[in-house]
């Protein structure tokens, strides 16, 4: 079954995790603001779209009403609370919180958030599994 996903934000998490994604069992829409990183991107991907993640018009264009998921993994967790608050709103979409700063993962974002990012701690438990391995 093929997904249709939304990645606002194409910083150093959001583009490792487009181009992680196998865009032949997904329909992957990138919604990035910056001019640069959406034309790098174009290159490899159909769908990026040059906006702002929180506006609505800009999410109906990344064709946000028939999305499965929606990632929101911008570095800025109240974009990104945003982004998550308003796919609730307007889609069945799941959608994934990209957490920017130590302490925000203890926030109660359960209302519309299904899951969290937090790219620091995920780091330190890669680091400390490849210490401790022999």
């Amino acid at each position: 079954m093929r997904k249709d996903i939304i990645v606002v934000g194409a910083g150093r998490v959001g583009r490792r995790v487009v181009e992680r994604l196998d865009s032949d069992r997904q329909r992957i829409s990138v919604v990035e603001p910056d001019a640069e990183t959406c034309e790098q991107l174009s290159a490899k991907h159909d769908r990026v779209i040059r906006g702002d993640g929180t506006d609505p018009e800009t999410m109906d264009r990344a064709g946000l009403t028939e999305a499965d998921v929606v990632a929101a993994l911008a570095d800025d967790t109240e974009i990104n609370l945003t982004v998550c608050e308003m796919a609730k709103e307007q889609s069945a979409a799941r959608t994934v919180l990209r957490i920017a700063r130590d302490g925000e993962q203890d926030y109660g974002y359960r209302s519309f958030v299904d899951s969290t990012v937090y790219p620091a701690a995920a780091g330190a438990s890669v680091a400390v599994e490849q210490i401790t391995s022999e």
